[in-house]
C-alpha cells in the first residue's frame, strides 16, 4: 500500500523500535501492549467496525507502518484509510477455537512492524451477540497513556453510535509525523548539546552493579517473577511524598536504590528509569509512543539516611523529565563508546517503570505476596531485571522480573518484601533509616567471595581479566595488577603479537567474562626473539582489513548501509561509524547475503567488528 505521508521515527519511538528487533521473533510478544472492552448491550459487529475506522483515519498512527530498509533512516510511513480488519470468535462451544486460544494467538504472533499496521482487533460473541472486544498493539505506536486516551474516544463514539447522537471530539492538532519532522529539524548541534548531559551520566555509571552477585546460572537463560500488591502501600508512598515535597516517582527511586544497593552490596546503583516525553513542548495529546529509559545513577556510598535518598531521588527525576527529549538511539551509541573508553562493558540493564492505573481496583484488602510463572519470553530481552510500580485506586502492586544469573527466586521475594517494608517502616515521621541499617533488614543472603579490584566506579576482576588474555593463541603466560589509573598487562608471548592485537582480543571476549577490563597498558616480551619489550594502550595500530567471507560480507553491509568509506574492523560497530538505528537494517542486509548469528543489539555493545564476523554463519 502506497505511503500518504513519511518521516523519520519520533525520539519517543526509537527505543521500543530498537528493543523489538533484537528480540527474537518467537519472544516479542513480551512487549505487546493488550486491552478488553466490554461492550454494551446491542453492539453489533459492523459498529464496532465503524467505530475503529473512524479511529483509524483520525489517529494516523494506528494506520502507520516503520520501513528499517528506508535510506538514510529508518520512516514511518503513514499508510491511507481503509477498511480495518474485525476478527470474530464464538464463545461457544462449536468446535472453533475459543476466546482464549484465539485473542492468545493474536496476542502472541509477532508484528511485520514495515507492513502491519500496529492493531489488531477481535470481538467475542456469546450467543452471537457482540460481548467484548480484545485489542493488542505493538509499542512502538503505543505506550499506556496513548492507550487509555483511545479507551476513552472508543467508548465516547461508540456511546454515540449506540444513542444516535453523534460524539464530538477535540480536533486532532498534531500526528506523530508532524512531530517527527519538527525533531528531524533539530540542528546536530543541538541535538548533541542535549545529549552531553547523558554523557556525564554514563561516565558516572559503574560498569556493572551485579558485580557480586553475577553468576553463571544451573540453567541457561532462567529467570524469576514474583508480585506484592498492599492496600496501605498506596497512602504510604503519598505521606512520604507530602511530607516530603516531592513526587512519588521519588518515593519509589529511593525505595528502589536502597533495596537494590541491599542486594548488590554495591555503594552506586544504576538503572534505566523509563520517562515520558509528554511533559516536554504540550505533546501530552500526541497519539503515540513517547517514552523512552533514562540513565539514572544513586550514590548511597555515605550511608545516607532516607530522607536524604529521597532528596537525591526527587534530583535525579527532576533531572530525567528534564533532559529527556533526545533520540534514544543517541544514548545507545554513547553507552557503547563510554564503554571503549574504559575497556569495560557498561551494562545497564535493569529498568524501573511507573504505571499508573487508577480508577482501577488491585483486588486486594490485605498484603498478598504471588510468585508467578517463570518469564521466559522476556528472559530473552537482555535485561538484567524489570521492576515495575503499579498505582490503582487502592492500592500498589510491585513486580519484579529477574534473571537468575543476579537474583535467584529467594531474592526476589525478599526484594519485594524488602521494599514495602522499607517504606512502611517510614510512616513514622521520626523514622529515617541510614541505607546501611536498611540493608541488614532486609536479610538478603550475603554476596559471594571474589577478588574484586575498585578502578573508578567500576569492580574489576584481575584474574577473569587475566583468563580473558590467556585465551590469545600467542599468550604464553600474563601478570595483570592495577592501579588508580587502570590496568596492566605484562604479557609473555610465544609468537609476535602487538598491543593492538590484545586490545581487540579482549574487548572481544567482555561479554561473556563478567568484570573483566581491559588493560590500559600492554608491555609485550616475545620469548626467545631477543627483541626488545613492545609497549602501547593498544588504541593505535594499522586498520585490519577482511580476510573471510564473513569478514567481506560484514564490513560491505557496514559500509553501505552507513555510508562509510571504509570500515576498520579492529573497531567496535560504533567507533567504526555505523550509528544504532540502522542496526535492523544491517542485519537484514546480512539475512538477505545469506549470514546470520549477528542481532541487532550485538552491534552496539564494545564487541570490535572483528569478533562479531567471527560469530555470522551462514545460512541454512
Amino acid at each position: 500500500m502506497t505511503a500518504s505521508k513519511s518521516a523519520n521515527l519520533c525520539w519517543g519511538q526509537r527505543y521500543h523500535w530498537l528493543r523489538y528487533q533484537q528480540v527474537p521473533a518467537g519472544s516479542r510478544h513480551e512487549a505487546h501492549i493488550t486491552d478488553t472492552f466490554r461492550l454494551p448491550a446491542g453492539t453489533t459487529l459492523a459498529q464496532v467496525r465503524s467505530v475503529l475506522g473512524y479511529l483509524v483515519r483520525r489517529h494516523e498512527v494506528l494506520r502507520t507502518v516503520y520501513d528499517a530498509r528506508a535510506h538514510p533512516w529508518p520512516r514511518q510511513r503513514v499508510q491511507p484509510p481503509a477498511p480495518v480488519t474485525v476478527h470474530e470468535v464464538s464463545g461457544e462451544r462449536d468446535g472453533t477455537p475459543s476466546p482464549a486460544e484465539f485473542t492468545g494467538e493474536l496476542t502472541a504472533a509477532p508484528f511485520d512492524l514495515a507492513a502491519e499496521w500496529p492493531m489488531r482487533a477481535c470481538v467475542v460473541t456469546s450467543g452471537g451477540v457482540a460481548d467484548r472486544l480484545h485489542l493488542v498493539f505493538n509499542h512502538v505506536a503505543f505506550d499506556d497513556v496513548a492507550l487509555d486516551a483511545l479507551r476513552r474516544e472508543f467508548e465516547a463514539v461508540l456511546t454515540g453510535v449506540l444513542d444516535g447522537r453523534p460524539a464530538v471530539l477535540p480536533p486532532v492538532r498534531d500526528q506523530p509525523a508532524d512531530l517527527a519532522a519538527r525533531e528531524a529539524a533539530t540542528s546536530d548541534q543541538a541535538v548533541e548539546e542535549a545529549l552531553g548531559h547523558w554523557r556525564d551520566e554514563a561516565a558516572r555509571l559503574p560498569a556493572d552493579m551485579y558485580a557480586r552477585r553475577r553468576r553463571v546460572p544451573s540453567v541457561p537463560g532462567a529467570a524469576h517473577s514474583a508480585s506484592f500488591t498492599s492496600p496501605d502501600l498506596l497512602a504510604t508512598v503519598a505521606g512520604l511524598a507530602e511530607r516530603h515535597r516531592v513526587w512519588p516517582a521519588a518515593v519509589h527511586l529511593a525505595a528502589y536504590a536502597v533495596t537494590m544497593a541491599a542486594h548488590t552490596g554495591e555503594d552506586l546503583v544504576s538503572h534505566r528509569m523509563y520517562t515520558s516525553q509528554r511533559e516536554d513542548g504540550g505533546r501530552a495529546a500526541l497519539m503515540t509512543c513517547q517514552s523512552s529509559p533514562a540513565l539514572v545513577a544513586m550514590d548511597l556510598s555515605d550511608d545516607p539516611p532516607f530522607s536524604e535518598v529521597l532528596r537525591r531521588a526527587a534530583a535525579r527525576v527532576e533531572q530525567a523529565l528534564a533532559h529527556a527529549r533526545v533520540p534514544y538511539d543517541g544514548i545507545v551509541e554513547l553507552l557503547s563508546r563510554e564503554s571503549t573508553r574504559r575497556g569495560q562493558r557498561v551494562r545497564v540493564a535493569s529498568e524501573l517503570n511507573f504505571l499508573d492505573h487508577k480508577p482501577r481496583s488491585c483486588g486486594v484488602r490485605r498484603d498478598r505476596f504471588t510468585p508467578n510463572p517463570e518469564p521466559a519470553h522476556w528472559a530473552r530481552s537482555g535485561s538484567d531485571t524489570y521492576f515495575r510500580v503499579y498505582e490503582w485506586q487502592d492500592g500498589i502492586t510491585l513486580v519484579l522480573q529477574a534473571m537468575d544469573a543476579v537474583m535467584d527466586a529467594d531474592a526476589v521475594e525478599r526484594f519485594l518484601r524488602g521494599y514495602a517494608a522499607l517504606l512502611d517502616a517510614h510512616r513514622d515521621p521520626g523514622a529515617d533509616l541510614r541505607a546501611g541499617e536498611a540493608a541488614r533488614r532486609m536479610g538478603f543472603a550475603p554476596a559471594p567471595e571474589r577478588p574484586l579490584t575498585r578502578i573508578g566506579p567500576d569492580a574489576v576482576d584481575l584474574a577473569e581479566t587475566r583468563r580473558v588474555l590467556l585465551g590469545h593463541p600467542a599468550v604464553a603466560s600474563v601478570t595483570v595488577t592495577a592501579d588508580p589509573r587502570g590496568l596492566t598487562a605484562e604479557v609473555l608471548a610465544s609468537a609476535d603479537v602487538t598491543p593492538a592485537a590484545l586490545r581487540v582480543h579482549v574487548l572481544g571476549a567482555l561479554h561473556d567474562h563478567p568484570a573483566a577490563r581491559c588493560p590500559g597498558l600492554f608491555r609485550v616480551t616475545v620469548t626467545g626473539s631477543g627483541a626488545p619489550v613492545v609497549e602501547g594502550d593498544g588504541r593505535t595500530g594499522p586498520a585490519v582489513s577482511p580476510a573471510t567471507d564473513a569478514e567481506h560480507a560484514l564490513t560491505a553491509v557496514v559500509a553501505e548501509v552507513n555510508g562509510l568509506d571504509g570500515v576498520d574492523l579492529s573497531e567496535s560497530y560504533t567507533g567504526a561509524g555505523g550509528r544504532a538505528l540502522r542496526t535492523p537494517r544491517v542485519a537484514a542486509e546480512l539475512r538477505a547475503r545469506g549470514w546470520e548469528g549477528v542481532s541487532p543489539g550485538d552491534l552496539t555493545g564494545v564487541r570490535p567488528l572483528l569478533t562479531l564476523a567471527g560469530a555470522l554463519v551462514r545460512s541454512p
